[in-house]
């Protein structure tokens, strides 16, 4: 016996779920931004406001700084006080390639400030590390406006005050400022002074282990004075050289030579505090 079909019948409607169905992100109500977006709506607006109160404070310091244009007699006014003179520092002399080896290798292509070093200080400074990350601009204007660069805000002051170094001073006039005014132990402010007192030599006349040592002195001047504490001077001294030879100033052979060679101290010095 043959099946009677009929086309027009409607097929079985599919089985209902079984309990209610929720809601997912995908499937939010409609005119309703998901969480996710939500989320990222309220950090952009936080980053946003981050960057505008910062850009604010940082106008701000900028407006309050001290004028860079007496940059010089600063300098000056510190060598008088101490004894000592500035001195103008060629590029070339070994003192300025040493420092700049081992304090701020992007010197002459940053512009006062080094992004990325700027983060790490500022990160050193949270967690209470001494990470490094400041230029020679920010190093100056810490020496000339100690009063000023102080605490977090100082720092922000510090980038600030280096933009600004930098663009109304040559580099080669930055780095005599820095090397005339920042202290190297032994109560010897300027690099005149460290020079004759340690060496008895004019700065244009240091050997490259003689630079070396003085350009490693200021990252700690009385812990690494030579004639008190000459095996960590020595230390620092070599990591010196090891910059230099790693910007291409010295060959590994060479560094190796001045690092054994004699330094010439002479021991003589002015009255200690």
């Amino acid at each position: 016996m043959s099946v009677v079909t009929h086309p027009d019948t409607p097929a079985a409607a599919p089985e209902a779920p079984l309990g209610p169905t929720l809601p997912t992100e995908e499937q939010a109500e409609p005119g309703r931004v998901p969480a996710r977006h939500r989320r990222i709506r309220w950090a952009a607006r936080g980053l946003l406001v981050c960057l505008i109160t910062s850009g604010v404070a940082f106008a701000a310091n900028v407006a309050s700084d001290p004028s860079i244009g007496g940059a010089p007699a600063v300098v000056q006014g510190i060598d008088r006080a101490h004894g000592s003179s500035a001195v103008m520092i060629a590029p070339a002399d070994r003192i300025a390639q040493a420092l700049v080896a081992s304090e701020d290798a992007t010197f002459y292509s940053n512009n006062g400030v080094d992004a990325v070093a700027l983060v790490r200080a500022f990160y050193g400074f949270l967690t209470a590390q001494d990470l490094g990350g400041s230029t020679i601009e920010m190093q100056l204007a810490h020496v000339l406006y100690p009063a000023v660069t102080d605490g977090f805000w100082g720092r922000v002051r510090r980038a600030s005050l280096a933009l600004e170094l930098d663009t109304h001073y040559t580099k080669a006039a930055i780095l005599s400022m820095y090397l005339s005014a920042v202290y190297y132990g032994h109560g010897y402010y300027g690099i005149q002074a460290a020079s004759r007192g340690y060496f008895g030599v004019a700065p244009d006349q240091l050997s490259w282990a003689q630079a070396a040592l003085l350009a490693g002195a200021v990252q700690a001047p009385t812990a690494l004075d030579p004639l008190r504490h000459l095996a960590a001077s020595r230390a620092r001294m070599t990591y010196v050289l090891e910059r230099l030879v790693g910007d291409g100033g010295l060959t590994a052979t060479q560094a190796a030579h001045w690092e054994a060679s004699p330094l010439g101290l002479v021991g003589s010095s002015p009255a200690l505090p």
